[in-house]
């Protein structure tokens, strides 16, 4: 079987896809029009295109899910993605909502073995600057369950473990949250939630603001006990 080549859009919706699913979210053509910015026929049209390639499949309800042929290039270029990342903010300095966009650019660019010499300088990071894993550079040892910030309850110490980085308007996102130190490994305390839309006033690092449901529903934590 010749191999299937892939344009720069069909390996967004398969790194879409891929994170989607690793945070057990459903994923649905509309959500990918919302994310992606784009009409749901053409959604519609590049996912049967994707079907006939054998990258991904759709249930009755219309549900995508990878196959294993759509999973191993979502993992691969989810690995350049996020070592080029790391590289980006570690030794270029470069903030890091501008580094996930110029990763985007220069995953298409870089080769496996450009890559490869850049993640073994680094000493093989096992997360990208938004706490993100890097896949096979991951150590031996149980994580602590992380999960989104808007399922908090009201006096909950946390710590942030990743931003998901598929969310609308990515950059503004984690310019936003950058600015209020919401990033992995900070702690803080979820000191009220509002009955009527949900949004969170936090207090850590000597900072006292809110953010919305929505926002929070992006970034991971795990409990602090």
């Amino acid at each position: 079987m010749a191999e299937t080549k892939t344009t720069a859009t069909i390996e967004e919706y398969l790194e879409i896809i891929y994170m989607m699913t690793a945070e057990g979210k459903i994923v649905k053509g509309a959500r990918l029009a919302e994310i992606i910015g784009v009409s749901r026929p053409t959604v519609t049209a590049t996912l049967r295109r994707m079907t006939r390639d054998g990258l991904i499949k759709q249930d009755a309800k219309k549900q995508v899910e990878l196959t294993k042929k759509g999973y191993t290039i979502a993992d691969t270029l989810q690995r350049r993605h996020r070592i080029i990342e790391r590289w980006l903010t570690d030794i270029l300095q470069f903030d890091w909502a501008k580094s996930d966009a110029e990763s985007h650019r220069l995953e298409h660019v870089f080769s496996d073995e450009v890559v490869d010499r850049l993640n073994e300088m680094m000493g093989r990071p096992e997360t990208c600057p938004h706490g993100n894993p890097i896949p096979g550079n991951q150590r031996a040892g149980k994580q602590p369950a992380a999960f989104p910030l808007s399922q908090t309850a009201e006096g909950d110490r946390v710590r942030v473990a990743r931003i998901s980085e598929y969310a609308e308007n990515v950059a503004d996102l984690l310019t936003h949250l950058g600015e209020r130190g919401l990033r992995p490994g900070e702690e803080f305390s979820v000191a009220d939630i509002s009955p009527l839309n949900r949004a969170l006033t936090l207090y850590g690092n000597q900072k006292h603001f809110s953010i919305s449901s929505q926002i929070a529903d992006a970034v991971w934590v795990t409990k602090i006990h």
